[in-house]
């Protein structure tokens, strides 16, 4: 993957840590990595106490996940969330934020999602990639078509179309997850937790890899190599 910018599309914030491995490898390579979030995170208060807070607190974990990671920039379309839908001012926004990105690779949600945001984040993302390369709403920039469109989750049973080495980067996922305390109820683990799994991770340093399935909208240009 030789890429120079990659954009990763995910529905709810610390949904593209599932990639988080890829994007901590492809940063500390000099790649360029944007993250962009559909929706502010209203809804995932495991506390009745934290509604108030929660939008600020999400946001300031995603700040201290792209500090672990090596994330460049990261684009918040702010949709309340179970309100994410694909209508035409939200398309329009994710064409302007993929024509302003140029992105060389887009991840995304798969097909096969049962959360109406997810579902919406696959639908949007893929449409407005389309639509980005067409000579259509100049107002946004000039046109740009991504080479390649992948599936990072959300694929149900079929098998991934490449399994990428990581070896050396599995302990960001913990660490990632490690920033998302108001998450840590729903995940099953607290902050000490995922960073005791994150530095045992480091230590043992086993083979890694990460799961990836290209859209039907990807057509590669040769064979790929045998490694």
């Amino acid at each position: 993957m030789n890429y120079k910018r990659i954009m990763v599309f995910g529905a709810h914030p610390d949904d593209e840590q599932a990639m988080a491995a890829t994007m901590a490898k492809m940063a500390a390579l000099g790649v360029e990595v944007t993250v962009a979030i559909m929706t502010d995170g209203c809804e995932g208060y495991p506390r009745p106490e934290m509604k108030g807070a929660i939008v600020e607190m999400r946001r300031h974990e995603q700040v201290e996940c792209d500090k672990v990671l090596g994330i460049a920039r990261r684009i918040n379309f702010d949709r309340p969330d179970l309100a994410l839908v694909n209508d035409k001012q939200t398309l329009l926004e994710v064409v302007a934020a993929i024509r302003q990105v140029r992105p060389e690779a887009i991840f995304t949600h798969g097909p096969e999602e049962w959360h109406r945001d997810h579902a919406n984040t696959h639908a949007l993302t893929i449409e407005a990639a389309w639509h980005a390369g067409e000579p259509v709403v100049a107002e946004f920039g000039e046109p740009w078509s991504t080479p390649h469109l992948w599936y990072y989750k959300g694929i149900g049973g079929r098998r991934p179309d490449v399994l990428h080495d990581v070896t050396g980067y599995a302990h960001f996922r913990p660490l990632s997850r490690a920033t998302q305390e108001s998450q840590h109820t729903l995940f099953g683990k607290n902050k000490e937790q995922w960073l005791a799994e994150a530095e045992a991770l480091r230590q043992a340093n086993p083979p890694a890899q990460d799961q990836f399935w290209l859209s039907g909208r990807t057509a590669l240009r040769d064979l790929p190599d045998l490694v």
